[in-house]
This record gives structure tokens, C-alpha cells and sequence, in this order.
């Protein structure tokens, strides 16, 4: 069974992780956690007997493989959703500033042109008040609307008629845009939880066997090392290096 099936074995299983039971990775990158979990599966090989005569049930152990499979997956699955369309992103942000200054410019034009006008420019006002990227899309296309309305009326004011089409214009695309956008956003959210929810599911299994292995090997250090972490043993020994250097030199 290849890694994409295991994944789609275990989604059901990792998603119903309940959120406040979730671990997230802070101490250790997921890639060093995958490996030295691959490490500990074939290391606790030996000590089988001693493992199963203490309380352990082999099949956490057994079901190691499939379990790191699944969150090298759902790891890959995030690393990719958290890269791919970029571009959407830079597109937003540089668009999104010019369909806030494209509706404060048309307010400003048209509450000019409207300037005697009591009852548009109430309604002008209004064009121009809610906040939001929603909100301003929605604005521009009112108020290319409310232009057209006005068109011959415009027309004998200084006012640039064709920012009515590209009011239009700009309402449609970024729409668009922010639908994309909120989409790969929501997206992303979602494979980082399960990317978490994997990562517990694989972490539950570790603990539990490194639990047992602690009692059943504390005489046996050869072994018990093997169990150990090697990333958070040099995280401490780095620690401790430069606390004593500290000391030192305080």
C-alpha cells in the first residue's frame, strides 16, 4: 500500500481528532519528526518481547508506517496549498489598493459634480461609507450604475465618464479575485489542521511505545538511547552550552 492510500485510509480517523485534543509541531520540524520516527519503528524491532510483556499492544507499533506515510502526505499536501498560487495573493495585494482609491476618486468626483444636488449627494454618500473588500467591490459596480443613471447629466461636468466602465470593470475582477483568494485561503487552513491531526495521530503512537520502553529498558541505557530524541538531545545540549557560556562571562 503506497503512501496515498495510507492517507486516504487514515482521513477519517485524523479528522475526527477533536480540536482541542490537536498538537501542534513547535519543538521539532515535521521532517525530523517523520525521520526520526522511521528510526524508532525499526529500533523497537528487538525489543518486541520485552515491549508486549509490559502492556504494549504491537499493533500501535505495527501501524507506525502507515501513520508517518499519512503525515508526510498531509505535510506535503500543506507545504504545497501554502506555495501554490501565489500569485493570487500578489495580484490581490496590488490591486486591491488601487479598487479602494478608484471608489474614494469617484465619490470625490461625483460629490463634486452632484454638488447641488441634496438628494444624490445623500445617495453618493452612502457609495462611500462601509469599509470592507466586499463592500468596496460591491460600491464600485453601484456606482458605476448610479453614473449611468446620470449619464447626460454628467456629461456637462468635467466629470471622466469612462471611470464608470472602469469602475464596472475593476467591481467584476476583483470579485473574482477575492473569490480565488478567500477560496485558496480557506484552503490552506484546512490541510494545515489536517497536517496537525496527523502529525497527533503519529505522535500519540510514539509516546506510547517510547512510554513503555522508559519503564521496561531504565537498566538497559544501550537501549533506552535508541528511544531518545537526537534532535531535542543537541536543542538541549546547544542550550546548555550557551547558558554556561553565559554564566561565564556574565
Amino acid at each position: 500500500m503506497d503512501n496515498m492510500n495510507h492517507y486516504e485510509e487514515k482521513l477519517t480517523i485524523i479528522k475526527s481528532i477533536p480540536d482541542d485534543k490537536i498538537l501542534i509541531p513547535v519543538s521539532i520540524p515535521v521532517n525530523i519528526y517523520l525521520q526520526e520516527a522511521e528510526n524508532l519503528y525499526n529500533w523497537c524491532q528487538p525489543d518486541k518481547e520485552k515491549l508486549t510483556a509490559n502492556g504494549l499492544q504491537w499493533t500501535v507499533v505495527e501501524d507506525m508506517p502507515a501513520r508517518i506515510d499519512t503525515l508526510r502526505e498531509a505535510q506535503a499536501r500543506w507545504a504545497t496549498s501554502d506555495s501554490n498560487d501565489i500569485d493570487i495573493e500578489k495580484q490581490w495585494d496590488e490591486k486591491s489598493p488601487l479598487a479602494h482609491n478608484l471608489r474614494q476618486n469617484l465619490v470625490r468626483s461625483l460629490k463634486f459634480s452632484f454638488r447641488n444636488n441634496k438628494t444624490a449627494l445623500s445617495r453618493i454618500a452612502k457609495l462611500g461609507e462601509k469599509s470592507g473588500n466586499p463592500a468596496i467591490i460591491q460600491a464600485l459596480r453601484d456606482i458605476s450604475v448610479f453614473g449611468k443613471e446620470h449619464i447626460d447629466f454628467l456629461k456637462t461636468t468635467s466629470f471622466d465618464i469612462t471611470m464608470l466602465d472602469t469602475a464596472a470593470s475593476m467591481s467584476r475582477e476583483m470579485a473574482s479575485l477575492l473569490g480565488a483568494v478567500n477560496s485558496r485561503r480557506a484552503f490552506c487552513s484546512d490541510s494545515l489542521k489536517i497536517r496537525n491531526q496527523a502529525f497527533t495521530y503519529l505522535k500519540e503512537a510514539v509516546t506510547e511505545l517510547k512510554r513503555h520502553a522508559s519503564f521496561v529498558l531504565w537498566r538497559n541505557p544501550s537501549r533506552l538511547k535508541g528511544y531518545a530524541s537526537d534532535y531535542q538531545r543537541r536543542k538541549y545540549s546547544k542550550y546548555k552550552t550557551k547558558k554556561q557560556t553565559e554564566e561565564v562571562t556574565a
